[in-house]
């Protein structure tokens, strides 16, 4: 039987934890996103069924629960995608669990014709799509304690 091997790129990112731990490592994505063209996004990996994150860390590999992530940082030049600007923009202040509240953009574009920012907290989605800055940040939605528009 021939060994098959899926070819992956790394892309560093910053977690925070839901006891306040912040790690830096690598995450792993294929080449080939499952609904789009070109390489695997983040926020697919975290939208995924699996329950661990692996890690590229300075100290090795860590297996992180997803489960006890509150937010992913990516820088958004590498993970933006644009057609993702042609919902409805809001500006919203979003308090996680951990006590950080971030300053935010959304972009409301769903399906259904809704736009409201409260129809993309309503999505059924482990981490939703923050911009903040330069970064794009998937946060956990079960770990927002409050948004405000």
């Amino acid at each position: 039987m021939e060994d098959q091997r899926i070819s992956v790129e790394s892309r560093t990112v910053a977690l925070v934890l839901s006891d306040g731990t912040r790690l830096t490592g690598e995450m792993f994505l294929q080449l080939h996103g499952q609904h789009q063209a070109g390489m695997q996004r983040v926020g697919e990996v975290l939208n995924a069924e699996n329950n661990f994150l692996p890690l590229r860390t300075n100290e090795g590999v860590k297996l992180v629960n997803l489960a006890q992530i509150i937010m992913v940082s990516v820088p958004a030049k590498t993970e933006f995608d644009p057609l993702l600007a042609l919902g409805e923009e809001h500006s919203v202040r979003v308090t996680t669990s951990v006590g950080e509240t971030l300053d935010a953009r959304i972009y409301v574009n769903l399906p259904s014709g809704s736009k409201r920012a409260k129809d993309f907290l309503d999505q059924k989605k482990r981490f939703l799509l923050f911009n903040i800055g330069e970064m794009v940040v998937y946060i956990a939605r079960r770990k927002i304690l409050l948004v405000e528009n």
